[in-house]
């Protein structure tokens, strides 16, 4: 049946007042978030005005707060998530103006609810059950795991479980990507049992409550899997929402949810007619548990379409959960019936309950170390008897690779009964770079991948180890805890050693990440799940990348097996002290081969001068990996944090390496300027000579290093007198304390744009304002930790605050010791967010400043600009850094990074780099000398490819220059289908020399 839905079209925006209640984001009952007040009358008025009308609401605009306290406007549209309409509900889909975030926002009476899917996760909007017009906000992951209970049973499931493990065993690895073109529906029946319904007070209640959870599980189906569900009119028409727990259909098993009893509720309905089989394709039972602790339990396992299986699914959760929890626990029982097992490996559980994680280990998924991170995982439940929660972020807002492949499998093989609609969106692309490489044992690597999106959407970068647990693996976690063979993970040949990590920035990965390499923790600490072998083995790394679309969320998925070797660990010797060395100087940098040459028979010889963060001196290419390597240390500045990195590359998206342990001096007169770029994309292609390839950079003045903490010294030699501006009692403006007085000021810039909670511990008692621009003053005041009570010159003040900040921008941080301590005590605050704070500092005297671009194949500065304009430089890549330096700049120009250091420049590179891709048409004549042809052009779906010359990869670029894809040539035909109408250049590469380069017509 196909229904024709006509829409209306609403102008009318709303800015809802959305004020900040408490700057510490702490709640009293200790629930997660910050509160604020939200108006949403106007927004209401419009929407039961627009109802009126039979048709659906669509371009309804909307302001909210983000997490990070600013605010962003929304687009809204009513979706499809109830078949008909429901008085006083309402569910939409939307996103936010600038297209980077993606909205599913529920109205229920009076009240809104929404999940927002941004940058850096979920997060959720909900009402905060005090009074009326308070909401509060919080990361949607932030508490999962801590108060949730999953109680699959392998036993219970094991024939339907083996059948998705065996399915998968015959299926390619990496199977049914790339997805997202298209969106798959399920009718979904949920039911609620009279407690469910008794506990929020009656049905209409219960209705609400079910309807806005169901919108939020959607956000996390159709953005992770292209899947979504409707609910069915038994459900929004109350026939399903029971009242009486002793007539309902179910049976309440006291001690834990039952999936089984779900099942056993549903066939009484498909018998006495309440609800025929055929009337849903997916059923799910909701209840309230009583208490007024917080806690949420699950049980669930497969599968949709299957009569006498598909509601096998139990969720229930206290009164108090907060939205975030209790949609989090649908989402992973949902997982299970899609056939996704558990994807931890740990076993025991919690103290309350010792089997539990042992219990529920899948042999078909657990690839996860310790009790995981990410959707199908434990999370902070596997702590007896021994502690296997991952540290740091361990609820991650996605499902890890291994999920994802059963969930597909499902679909394919027993789950087919779902409708599919076409979607305007493109699936990205994921190459890992490599199908197989190797590296030694005990010795830190680094992987690449590569990855496009025709619709240049936010694309994140996810690397999963997907190797599956063994029998004798089971709860093997890192160095420290064996598993049931006797043997820790770091001595299996199978066990996951490595945690999903996921990245919108860089498609790079570190094993392990390069803060424990630089720490002396080649093997970090157990609970970091990053563990390298100890023995030889082979790994399967997974690279996902997701789109991200606001649309509907596509993803691809491909995998490179890493062979791990007897040989190694490859271990840098000299120096690897805290020794002092002068610039200028010749030193021998030695390291330990330990038969690493078989493996890769030269090495690259790197220097840092901030303690790790960057090495952009190379010391020496391609030398023997003898052990030894004769190098002059480079004219730069004095350093006490200076690092030798010897490292194997294996090819542009792979290496292993090692790095000294510690950090040594090199002493110098040179007085060139550390400095950090902002501002800059990571990645520019442009046709050469185009407006592209000028970067419109500013000057940048000097820094010193970054850091994620800073300690504050209350020493009068370091106060000044200043104005002591505060919140006012509302907390809407800045409130004058004191004209005059003495505080501790500091001047810093972020490195990166985004929301940065800084705190201290207890008992210290500091006051913090933050400016902008200017040290003081109500137009620039920014925020504080301090509230003015409304009386004399007292006040509040709070030990956490969150406040949003602009890289590169100047800012000034005035502090007053509030405590009794003495004069020149000291505070250490803390700093969390997407980048870290630098101190800028006065220029040399002597020193200048420009940006160079260095051709990242003979390591030449071919072009220096002080804007950064590079439109006269030839095809080829480029990294385009800023260099401060002594001297003339054209005796930078023409010079390699080698050439420099021999001859004594001084100079210094910046931390951070634009990696700049300069293009070319070619011209006929160029192309008549190589045989190449490409049919048909125009193309509407594949190119063929003709040449007598080696082609390596293919890279298509728009109009405007910008990379659409790149990827390795694996055959003689490219896909054109993903690509929009209009003209394409298109580039074939032999490695990184370019081969042909012509213009393509996609039709």
């Amino acid at each position: 049946m196909k229904l024709k839905i006509t829409f209306l079209s609403l102008c009318a925006s709303f800015f809802m007042n959305a004020q900040i209640l408490k700057p510490n984001g702490l709640n009293s009952d200790d629930l997660p978030g910050t509160t604020f007040k939200l108006n949403v009358d106007d927004f209401k008025r419009t929407v039961n005005t627009s109802r009126k009308n039979s048709e659906k609401i669509r371009n309804q605009s909307i302001v909210l707060p983000l997490i990070d306290g600013t605010k962003k406007e929304f687009i809204l549209s009513e979706n499809n998530l109830l078949n008909k309409k429901i008085d006083n509900i309402i569910t939409f889909d939307g996103y936010s103006k600038d297209r980077q975030d993606k909205i599913k926002l529920t109205l229920v009476g009076n009240e809104i609810s929404a999940m927002v899917k941004s940058g850096t996760g979920y997060y959720i909007i909900e009402p905060y059950k005090t009074k009326k017009g308070e909401y509060r906000i919080y990361n949607s992951f932030e508490m999962f795991g801590e108060k949730f209970t999953c109680g699959t049973d392998e036993n219970d499931f094991k024939e339907s479980l083996e059948a998705v493990a065996k399915g998968l065993n015959v299926q390619k690895s990496v199977s049914g990507f790339p997805y997202g073109s298209s969106l798959k529906t399920f009718r979904m029946a949920v039911a609620t049992t009279g407690e469910f319904t008794t506990a929020l007070g009656n049905q209409d209640a219960a209705l609400g409550e079910l309807v806005a959870m169901m919108n939020l599980i959607n956000q996390i189906y159709e953005s992770e899997l292209s899947i979504s569900f409707t609910l069915i009119d038994k459900t929004t028409n109350k026939t399903l929402i029971f009242t009486d727990g002793a007539t309902d259909p179910f049976t309440i098993d006291p001690s834990f949810a039952s999936a089984a009893n779900s099942q056993s509720g549903f066939d009484v309905m498909n018998t006495n007619g309440t609800l025929p089989y055929a009337d849903y394709d997916i059923g799910h039972t909701f209840n309230i548990m009583p208490g007024a602790g917080g806690s949420a339990q699950g049980q669930a396992g497969p599968r949709p379409c299957t009569s006498s299986l598909k509601a096998r699914a139990w969720s229930q959760w206290t009164l108090s959960m907060p939205k975030s929890l209790s949609a989090n626990l649908i989402v992973h029982e949902m997982g299970h019936q899609f056939g996704a097992g558990h994807t931890y490996n740990a076993v025991g559980g919690t103290s309350s309950s010792p089997t539990f994680c042992t219990s529920g280990w899948n042999s078909a998924a657990a690839t996860e170390p310790g009790s995981g991170s990410t959707i199908m995982a434990y999370k902070n439940n596997c702590t007896t008897p021994n502690d296997q929660t991952n540290t740091g972020n361990n609820g991650l807002n996605y499902f890890h690779a291994k999920s994802i492949d059963q969930i597909l499998n499902t679909l394919t093989v027993s789950s087919t009964c779902y409708s599919s609609v076409a979607v305007n969106n493109t699936p990205p692309s994921a190459n890992p770079g490599n199908t197989a490489i190797s590296i030694p044992k005990n010795t830190p690597f680094k992987l690449k991948g590569i990855a496009s999106d025709a619709e240049d959407t936010n694309l994140s970068y996810t690397w999963d180890q997907v190797d599956v647990a063994t029998a004798n693996d089971k709860g093997a976690f890192g160095s420290t805890i064996n598993g049931t063979g006797g043997y820790s993970a770091v001595n299996s040949t199978t066990a996951p050693l490595f945690r999903s990590e996921q990245s919108t920035t860089t498609t790079e990965r570190y094993f392990p990440k390069m803060k424990f390499v630089l720490n002396n923790q080649n093997n970090p600490p157990v609970n970091e799940a990053e563990a390298l072998p100890l023995v030889a083995r082979t790994m399967k790394m997974r690279f996902t990348v997701r789109d991200n679309s606001v649309i509907s969320g596509g993803a691809d998925s491909d995998q490179v097996t890493v062979t791990v070797t007897n040989q190694g660990p490859l271990t840098v010797t000299y120096p690897n002290s805290n020794v002092t060395l002068n610039a200028e100087t010749n030193i021998n940098v030695t390291w330990d081969v330990n038969q690493t040459d078989v493996l890769k028979n030269t090495v690259n010889v790197l220097l840092s001068t901030d303690g790790g963060d960057t090495f952009p001196y190379v010391l020496a290419s391609n030398v023997p990996n003898n052990g030894t390597a004769a190098v002059t240390l480079p004219f730069v500045p004095y350093t006490n944090k200076a690092r030798i990195k010897v490292t194997a590359v294996i090819n542009d998206y792979a290496e292993f390496f090692d790095v000294s342990d510690t950090n040594f001096i090199i002493s110098s007169s040179c007085n060139a300027f550390q400095t950090i770029m902002v501002d800059n994309p990571k990645v520019v292609t442009a046709i050469q000579g185009s407006a592209q390839a000028n970067l419109n950079l500013v000057p940048q003045t000097p820094s010193n290093d970054t850091y994620n903490s800073k300690t504050l010294t209350f020493d009068a030699a370091n106060m000044t007198a200043n104005s002591w501006y505060i919140f006012n009692q509302a907390q809407t403006a800045p409130y004058l304390l004191n004209a005059s007085s003495s505080m501790l000021t500091l001047k810093f810039k972020a490195t990166e744009t985004g929301s940065y909670t800084l705190s201290y511990p207890s008992p210290s008692g500091v006051a913090i304002t933050l400016y902008k621009g200017s040290q003081t003053g109500t137009a620039n005041f920014l925020t504080s930790n301090a509230v003015y009570s409304g009386t004399g010159t007292s006040f509040t003040y709070y030990r956490t605050f969150t406040v949003n900040l602009e890289k590169g921008v100047e800012y000034f941080m005035t502090s007053r010791n509030l405590s009794s301590t003495p004069a020149g005590s000291s505070v250490v605050v803390s700093i969390n967010g997407p980048g870290q704070f630098y101190d800028t500092v006065s220029l040399p005297a002597g020193v200048s400043f420009t940006y160079a671009a260095i051709n990242t194949t003979t390591n030449t500065i071919i072009a220096t600009s002080s804007t950064g304009n590079f439109t006269t430089l030839p095809v080829g890549t480029y990294m385009v850094q800023g260099i401060s330096f002594t001297g003339a700049e054209s005796t930078l120009v023409n010079k390699t990074i080698a050439e420099l250091n021999q001859a004594k420049v001084c100079y210094q590179l910046s931390r951070n780099n634009i990696t700049l891709n300069i293009t070319s048409v070619l011209s006929a004549k160029e192309l008549s000398k190589k045989p190449i042809g490409l049919v048909p052009n125009p193309v509407k779906d594949f190119l063929q490819v003709y040449s007598d010359e080696k082609i390596t990869h293919y890279e298509i670029y728009d109009a405007s220059g910008r990379l659409m894809e790149g990827n390795t040539m694996n055959n003689s035909a490219i896909n054109f289908t993903k690509f929009k109408t209009g003209v394409y250049m298109l580039k074939l590469l032999n490695n990184k020399t370019l081969i042909h380069q012509s213009k393509v017509i996609k039709k």
